[in-house]
């Protein structure tokens, strides 16, 4: 008789990271940018995106082992009343770092987070012409299992 072959169920990085930025920094996140006066309005906001990685499911003794997640950040943000849109993008990038950097060891929406790095450091991603707009994007990498 033959084994039925099973399959170990990652959890969604994506929904995990834009989930913590939601509870630790209230920023708008999440995975689809927002058009029109809906994005003028959730600005700042961060753009989430998984742009690769590798999913170890088993070792040579048949353990289930973890997701390694690369996540493409981009931080959008406006003029403030003393800042201009390349200032406020900087300090919301360096929160989102640090609200990043917050989720090693932490378990939530059915993972648990084992490493956290950063892949490349802030730098500005230049956004549509003529507008007040500034984006800093970077890309950093998760390790998780299921919990």
């Amino acid at each position: 008789m033959t084994t039925p072959l099973t399959s170990l169920v990652f959890p969604d990085t994506e929904q995990m990271v834009v989930n913590h930025l939601l509870e630790v920094l209230g920023y708008e996140a999440s995975t689809v940018r927002p058009d029109g006066d809906a994005f003028t309005e959730a600005l700042p906001f961060v753009w989430v995106n998984r742009i690769g990685g590798v999913r170890v499911t088993r070792t040579s003794q048949g353990r289930a082992l973890h997701d390694e997640a690369r996540i493409s950040l981009d931080v959008y943000a406006t003029e403030g009343v003393n800042a201009s849109s390349r200032v406020a993008a900087t300090d919301a990038v360096a929160q989102v770092r640090a609200a990043f950097e917050q989720m090693h060891g932490t378990s939530r929406d059915g993972g648990f987070v084992l490493r956290t790095w950063e892949e490349t450091g802030p730098a500005v991603r230049p956004e549509e012409p003529n507008t007040n707009v500034t984006r800093i994007g970077l890309i950093v990498g998760l390790r998780v299992r299921p919990v």
